[in-house]
C-alpha cells in the first residue's frame, strides 16, 4: 500500500510542478513584423481559481482591460485598443515555456503577431 501511495504521488507530481501562477506583473513584448510594429505593455493579471484572467495592460498609448483564461500551462487573453485611429482586437494565445515566461500569437482577425512575456 505504501509503496502504491508513492507512485501516485510521483505521478501527480509532473503535472503540478508544470502548472504556473500566472497572477502577478508582466511584462508583454509584442510584435508584427510584417507592419514594423513593435510594442511593450506592463500588465497585471489575476486568476480566480476557474481559470479567469483579468488585469489591466498599460503602454505608452494608454490602458487596456484584458480578460481570459488560463489552465496553468497556456494562456488566453484579450483587449479592444485603436491603431491608427480604427479600432483593432488583440488576441493573445500562448503557453508556458521552461524558464517560466510565455510566448505565443497574437490574432488581430488580419495581421498575425508574436509576442513573448516574462514575469516581474
Amino acid at each position: 500500500m505504501k509503496r502504491l501511495l508513492i507512485a501516485a504521488a510521483m505521478a501527480v507530481a509532473p503535472i503540478a510542478a508544470s502548472a504556473a501562477d500566472l497572477s502577478g506583473d508582466w511584462t508583454v513584448n509584442g510584435s508584427f513584423k510584417d507592419m514594423g510594429v513593435s510594442y511593450t505593455l506592463a500588465c497585471t493579471f489575476a486568476v480566480d481559481g476557474s481559470g479567469k484572467l483579468s488585469g489591466p495592460c498599460k503602454s505608452d498609448t494608454g490602458d487596456v482591460a484584458a480578460t481570459g483564461t488560463t489552465d496553468g500551462t497556456a494562456i488566453e487573453f484579450a483587449y479592444d485598443t485603436t491603431y491608427n485611429g480604427g479600432p483593432v482586437h488583440l488576441d493573445y494565445k500562448g503557453t508556458v515555456q521552461s524558464d517560466g515566461s510565455l510566448s505565443g500569437t497574437i490574432d488581430t482577425g488580419g495581421p498575425q503577431g508574436a509576442f513573448t512575456a516574462t514575469k516581474k
